[in-house]
């Protein structure tokens, strides 16, 4: 497989592909939607510090650490490449307030009766995203208080979001999007380290049976193909 140019963006195309695959019975059944994804890659890029790749990939293809089955070592390899893809494009839009497509947070509810709270899974990816900041990261900050007033905002009463109206559901949302703008400009202007892009390799053309069994598995489990992925 050869490497992607990091500042390739995913097409239109490419986007809707990867909301499919991720609601699609090909991935795993506790996989992340393309909402819940946002909302946990806006966390990962807009923590005070890098986070591995390898930290924070695997939660987006199961919820409780259980090994994640995939229809095949084909998909699998092609939801790794679009998921990478797209932090790479969240990392080059979020922050930058003249980008000709400036980031807005992904929603899918409408606000209807038996739809979730708009953006309400959006919150709950940044919540687990948020997770993995480190627990130290106040100790690099001198001054916290411009930080933790827009986690505040990103981190608000999820109940009084949910009676809200959608028209202020909206708002809620909006605000949310400026504030993990707003984190991101707060830490470059502190000096802290920017996270890089991922190196991303394309998944090949034809369907490949995966890696070898006794690989690493690319999910980043950290366990062996043959016993996480490929068991399947």
């Amino acid at each position: 497989m050869n490497p992607i140019p990091v500042s390739m963006p995913l097409t239109e195309e490419e986007l809707e592909q990867l909301e499919e695959l991720l609601a699609s019975d090909d991935v795993p059944a506790d996989c992340m939607n393309m909402e819940m994804l946002d909302g946990y890659l806006a966390a990962v890029v807009a923590a005070p510090g890098p986070i591995p790749v390898e930290v924070w990939l695997p939660a987006v293809w199961t919820a409780d650490g259980d090994e994640a089955g995939f229809g095949s070592g084909a998909v699998l390899q092609k939801a790794i490449e679009l998921v990478l893809r797209y932090h790479n494009d969240l990392l080059l839009a979020i922050g930058d307030d003249e980008a000709d497509d400036a980031w807005q947070p992904f929603c899918y509810a409408q606000g209807g009766d038996d739809d979730p709270a708009i953006g309400e899974e959006w919150t709950a990816g940044f919540e687990q995203g948020f997770e993995l900041w480190p627990t130290e990261w106040t100790d690099t900050v001198e001054d916290t208080s411009i930080a933790e007033a827009l986690l505040e905002t990103l981190l608000g009463d999820d109940e009084e979001d949910a009676v809200a109206d959608s028209a202020e559901q909206l708002d809620i949302l909006e605000a949310k999007g400026i504030a993990v703008h707003r984190l991101v400009q707060t830490w470059r202007a502190l000096g802290l380290a920017a996270p890089e892009p991922v190196v991303v390799a394309a998944a090949a053309g034809a369907a490949p049976a995966g890696p070898g069994r006794n690989e690493p598995c690319p999910c980043g489990s950290g366990k062996k193909y043959k016993k996480c992925c490929g068991a399947t």
